[in-house]
C-alpha cells in the first residue's frame, strides 16, 4: 500500500500525538540536570504542544474529506481505514480539548507528589493517540487497535501511585477490559463470517441483503461488539468497575478517565451504530436505547445514595453515559458531540473543584464542602456552576440544551417510552447535584476551611466556567462541532 498526501494529512494528529508521546518520555528519562519544576515545566509545555498541533489541524481542516490507508471495493465506495470528515473534526475536538484541560489541571504542583512526571504524560499522550484513532476509524481492526490504545495507558496511569488502593483500581479496570475485548472480538469475527469484510462502509451496505437464516447470527455478533463497547464505557449493567477505579486513581487520572477514556468509548460507538452494524431500523438500535434507559437510572439511583464527592461523580457520570446513548441510539450525531462537549467542559471543572479541595480534606466526603459559599466563595460558585450545568438548571443554561437535543431526537423517532425515562432521570439528577450544592450552603461542624489555590487550578477552573457559559449563551457551537 503506497502512503499518499492525503494518507499524512489524515493521520498527521494521531501521529504527531505519537511522536509528542516519545519526545515526553526521552526527555523525563535522560535530563536529569533539573529541577523537578523546571522539568515539570518542560514536560507540560512538551504535551500541551502536541494536543494544540491537532486543535490547529482539527479547526484548520475541519470541514475536509480526507480517508487513509483506502483500496477500491468490490461494490460500493472505496474501504478505508481511517477517515477524517467533519464527524471526525468534532469528536477529535472534544477529545483534545479534554486532554489539554486534564494537563492544565496535572500543572506544577496539582499533579500529586508521587506521581512519575515523565511516565503520566507518556500514557496520557498514548491514550489521546487511541482516542483519536478510535474516532476516525471505519473498520473493526482499527477500531479495536484504537480502544486498546485508549484502555492500556488509562489502566496504567490509575495505578502510577503504587499504593494498594490505585492497584486495585487498575486491576479491576484491566480485568473488565480484557474480558470486553474478548466478548468484542467474539462478535467481530462472526459479523466478519456474516459479511466477508471488517469495513464498516461494506458490512452497513451488506447485512440488508444477506441470508435470512443468518440475520440472527448477524444480530448476535452485532449484540457483542456493543456489548465490548459498554464495557469500556462503564454502561449498566458493565459498569461494576467504574467507582473503584475512579476513587483508586489520582484526582487527574480520574479527571482523565472521566473525561477522554469514556469520550473516546462515545465516539468509537457512536462510529460503529451510525456507519456500521446498525442501520436505521436495526433491532441493534433498540438495545442502544434499552442499555440507555437502564444505565442512567441505575447511574443517578445510586448517585444519590454517596457521600464522597469523586464516587458521587463516578455514579454520576454512569447516569450521564445513559443520556449519551440516547441519542446515540437514534443515530443523531449531532446532538451526541454537542451533549459530549458540554459534559467534558463542567465534568474537567468538577474535578478541579474537587482536585483543589481534597489536597486540604482528603477524606473527600460531601460534608467537607459544608460553608464554601462563605470561606472560599470563588471555588464555591464555580462549583455551583458546574453542577447546574450536570443537572440541566439554569443559569447552567449548556447541560439544558444539550439534555433538550437529546429529548428531541429521541420524541423525533418516536420513543416515546425513552423520553418519559428521560424525564424521570433528570428529575432523580437535580437531587443528586443540589443535594452537593445544598452541602456548600450549609453552616460547617467546625470551623470553615481556606484553601490555598496554585494559579493553574484558578485558571483552569476559571475557564471551564469561562466556557460552560459561553456554550450556555451560545449553544449552537457545541451542535456546529458535527455538522
Amino acid at each position: 500500500m503506497t502512503l499518499t498526501w492525503t494518507d499524512w494529512q489524515a493521520i498527521a494528529v494521531p501521529l504527531v500525538l505519537a511522536v509528542g508521546a516519545v519526545v515526553v518520555l526521552l526527555v523525563d528519562g535522560f535530563w536529569k540536570s533539573g529541577s523537578r519544576e523546571l522539568r515539570h515545566a518542560v514536560v507540560t509545555l512538551l504535551t500541551s504542544a502536541a494536543i494544540l498541533f491537532g486543535l490547529v489541524f482539527v479547526w484548520a481542516q475541519r470541514g475536509g474529506f480526507k480517508p487513509a490507508f483506502c483500496r477500491p471495493a468490490v461494490e460500493g465506495p472505496a474501504e478505508c481505514s481511517l477517515v477524517f470528515e467533519p464527524l471526525t473534526a468534532g469528536l477529535w475536538a472534544v477529545l483534545l480539548i479534554g486532554g489539554l484541560g486534564v494537563v492544565g489541571l496535572s500543572a506544577y504542583r496539582l499533579l500529586a507528589a508521587d506521581v512519575p512526571i515523565g511516565e503520566y504524560h507518556f500514557l496520557l499522550l498514548s491514550a489521546l493517540v487511541g482516542a483519536t484513532v478510535l474516532a476516525g476509524a471505519r473498520d473493526l481492526a482499527t477500531m479495536v487497535i484504537g480502544l486498546e490504545v485508549v484502555s492500556l495507558p488509562s489502566f496504567a496511569m490509575v495505578a502510577l501511585r503504587r499504593d494498594r488502593r490505585g492497584s486495585e483500581g487498575a486491576l479491576k479496570a484491566f480485568l473488565v477490559s480484557v474480558l470486553s475485548t474478548a466478548v468484542m472480538l467474539f462478535g467481530i469475527s462472526y459479523l466478519y463470517g456474516v459479511t466477508g469484510s471488517l469495513y464498516l462502509s461494506t458490512i452497513a451496505n451488506r447485512l440488508p441483503g444477506i441470508d435470512p437464516d443468518l440475520r440472527r447470527v448477524a444480530f448476535a455478533a452485532g449484540l457483542f461488539v456493543i456489548v465490548g463497547f459498554a464495557f469500556k464505557i462503564a454502561a449498566v449493567p458493565f459498569h461494576a468497575w467504574l467507582p473503584d477505579t475512579y476513587v483508586g486513581a489520582p484526582v487527574e487520572v480520574t479527571a482523565f478517565l472521566a473525561v477522554v477514556s469514556k469520550s473516546a468509548g462515545v465516539a468509537g460507538l457512536l462510529v460503529l451504530v451510525t456507519a456500521g452494524v446498525a442501520a436505521d431500523g436495526s433491532e441493534l438500535r433498540t438495545v442502544v436505547a434499552v442499555l440507555a434507559a437502564v444505565t442512567m437510572t441505575v447511574g443517578n439511583l445510586a448517585a444519590l445514595r454517596q457521600q464522597e464527592a469523586v464516587r458521587l461523580l463516578a455514579w454520576s457520570s454512569i447516569g450521564q453515559v445513559g443520556f449519551l446513548l440516547a441519542p446515540l441510539a437514534v443515530g443523531d450525531a449531532q446532538a451526541v458531540v454537542g451533549y459530549l462537549a458540554a459534559y467534558v467542559v463542567v465534568t474537567l471543572g468538577a474535578f478541579g473543584s474537587v482536585a483543589v479541595v481534597q489536597r486540604h480534606r482528603p477524606a473527600g466526603l460531601l460534608t467537607d464542602y459544608r460553608g464554601m459559599v462563605r470561606s472560599e466563595p470563588g471555588l464555591a460558585a464555580a462549583l455551583i456552576f458546574f453542577l447546574v450545568v450536570l443537572a440541566g438548571l439554569p443559569p447552567g443554561l449548556a447541560g439544558l440544551f444539550t439534555k433538550f437535543a437529546a429529548f428531541q431526537a429521541v420524541i423525533d423517532a418516536h420513543l416515546g417510552w425513552l423520553a418519559i425515562v428521560m424525564a424521570v432521570n433528570v428529575m432523580i439528577g437535580l437531587a443528586v447535584y443540589l443535594r452537593w450544592v445544598a452541602e456548600l450552603f450549609r453552616l460547617p461542624a467546625d470551623d470553615p476551611f481556606s484553601v490555598d489555590i496554585e494559579s493553574p487550578a484558578v485558571a483552569m477552573i476559571s475557564l471551564c466556567a469561562a466556557t460552560a457559559a459561553v456554550l450556555s449563551v451560545l449553544p449552537s457551537t457545541m451542535f456546529a462541532l458535527a455538522t
